[in-house]
């Protein structure tokens, strides 16, 4: 990693016959460094590469729409999803007219800018993406490959966000047999398919089976891609939400408190996932009763949400709704069923 930002002056004195074996050198590099969530480096390597690319082989080559795609995958893992989907959109429109609309890469970038938009919050536009998407796949890479099975867990989670928990769970479970058997039970995106059915098991109710689950991707994670992984972190928030959708608020605090504090540090301040887990804390401390730091804290979400994702974004609208019900509950100071529901509501709902 540390070498990383001095790898692209290799392009400045590539003889012209290396030049695609020392671009595609790169282009790889930075996707182990995006997959280890090292996305400050793979951004480097990616803009530098689509830059040279550009110039060399102009803006419709398949190797420079290739680069552009990686690099709005790696600004959507770095918190800027705004130039991420516009740049993934345009990746589909330039793949489609260059390479079909079925071709496998083509396909790619469809998969990726419906994942895009689910992950900001326009899940509809996502579904109908993703679906067109499994459909394609199915068809031209069969129902097995690891690509239709990534399509089939992404439309599970555009599913889940839409309120179609039940038919998130059958797709994330189906999913999830299929990849350990093609994949194995330990492969990191085996892993993914079993935090992503504890998190619809959570919004479908079925507390019981998601904590179970949740601890054992959270062990997983941790064991195999270390302690500070992104999927180890979100796997921790996820258990940290279904603690607390069960009355354990206080075990709940403790793990959003550490999440968030990974997150900062690790992600930044201001990344989504960051504001995420600062929403989270701040509900698991309202269930709990501390309702002054609960309300401190979603004043800053929501000012940093209204910045970064726009004002009618729906985990703004999430983090203002929640505020809205802590500042009445704190001044009317009820005894709590009510209070409990009304926390669990937003606890579905505002994570993001």
């Amino acid at each position: 990693m540390l070498l990383a930002p001095h790898l692209p002056l290799l392009l400045d004195f590539a003889d012209p016959r290396t030049a695609t074996h020392h671009r595609t050198t790169l282009n790889t590099l930075a996707q182990v460094l995006q997959n280890a969530g090292a996305f400050g480096a793979a951004r480097l390597l990616h803009e530098r590469v689509l830059d040279v690319e550009t110039r060399m082989l102009g803006p419709e080559h398949p190797d420079t729409l290739t680069s552009r795609n990686d690099l709005g995958n790696a600004l959507f893992g770095m918190g800027e999803p705004a130039e991420a989907i516009r740049l993934l959109r345009q990746t589909l429109e330039g793949r489609t007219r260059v390479l079909g609309p079925v071709h496998p890469d083509t396909l790619t970038s469809r998969n990726d800018l419906a994942c895009a938009l689910d992950g900001t919050g326009e899940h509809a536009e996502a579904v109908d993406l993703l679906r067109q998407t499994l459909n394609d796949r199915t068809r031209v890479l069969g129902p097995e490959h690891p690509h239709t099975l990534a399509s089939r867990d992404s439309l599970g989670l555009a599913l889940d966000g839409t309120g179609e928990h039940a038919q998130a769970v059958r797709m994330h479970r189906s999913t999830l047999e299929d990849r350990i058997r093609v994949l194995g039970p330990e492969h990191h995106l085996t892993l993914l398919s079993r935090h992503n059915l504890a998190g619809a098991l959570t919004r479908a109710g079925e507390q019981t089976e998601a904590i179970q689950l949740l601890r054992q991707a959270l062990n997983d994670h941790a064991r195999i891609l270390g302690d500070e992984h992104p999927h180890t972190l979100a796997s921790r928030d996820s258990l940290g939400l279904a603690l607390d959708g069960t009355g354990e608020h206080a075990q709940a605090v403790r793990m959003h408190r550490r999440t968030l504090e990974d997150r900062t540090r690790i992600l930044s301040p201001e990344h989504p996932d960051t504001l995420a887990s600062r929403h989270n804390l701040a509900l698991a401390l309202a269930s709990a009763g501390e309702q002054a730091e609960a309300i401190d804290l979603l004043r800053r979400t929501l000012d940093d949400r209204v910045r970064i994702l726009g004002d009618e974004h729906t985990h703004t609208l999430s983090t203002r709704n929640a505020l809205e019900t802590a500042l009445v509950m704190s001044a009317q100071r009820p005894l709590s069923r009510w209070w409990h529901r009304l926390w669990r509501r937003n606890v579905a709902a505002g994570g993001g």
